[in-house]
């Protein structure tokens, strides 16, 4: 039977909840570098006609959606808004419920860096560094390197000036990761409905 992650007792329980609040503290910091522009963004909805564009350069879902002929011109960016902060409150929810450590803290990291400027308005290629950086520090120390290939990828490609080809791989690798952080509900037959990840996780 393998070990505990931490030793039972009052001394266990106190490097678990340590652990955790270092998790939550290094999440909120890449969180806040990663949608630090959201400050810029937001006057720009209290400006009649002058609402942000989806997206300026980034290759996320808006650059796809803003070249639809017709969805383009729609004032999209408050939706875009929105579903950012419901994919954040997710991330916070699950990150509460199993709070990352280990191995799994770097690709919680990586996962939060992609995703808010994947989501967000008016991101721009740069706003994606984060993630880069981060991307290439998981294939670097957990030997997977293809979400750092397809993070590269897409931002290579935004920085070409293509940044509907970028987002492409961009969302595959948001894909990616978010599928190792789903947990499967508890059901009839004990199954786990997730077949990365058993329950309880």
């Amino acid at each position: 039977m393998p070990p505990p992650p931490f030793p039972v007792g009052p001394t266990g329980f106190a490097a678990a909840r340590q652990a955790a609040r270092r998790a939550w503290l290094i999440l909120a910091a890449v969180a806040l570098t990663s949608g630090w522009r959201i400050v810029e963004i937001i006057p720009g909805f209290f400006t009649v006609g002058a609402a942000p564009p989806l997206s300026d350069g980034a290759p996320n879902i808006w650059s796809i959606v803003q070249a639809l002929p017709w969805i383009g011109d729609l004032p999209l960016a408050g939706l875009a808004l929105a579903t950012a902060a419901g994919a954040a409150a997710w991330l916070a929810a699950c990150f509460s419920v199993h709070p990352p450590r280990g191995d799994r803290l770097l690709p919680a990291i990586v996962l939060v860096a992609l995703v808010l400027p994947g989501l967000l308005p008016h991101m721009q290629p740069r706003d994606f560094l984060p993630a880069v950086a981060l991307s290439g520090m998981l294939a670097v120390r957990q030997r997977k390197p293809a979400i750092a290939m397809l993070v590269m990828a897409g931002w290579s490609s935004a920085m070409a000036g293509v940044p509907i080809l970028g987002a492409v791989p961009i969302i595959v690798a948001i894909l990616s990761m978010a599928r190792r952080f789903l947990v499967s509900p508890a059901n009839d037959n004990g199954l786990p409905l997730n077949p990365h990840r058993a329950y309880p996780a």
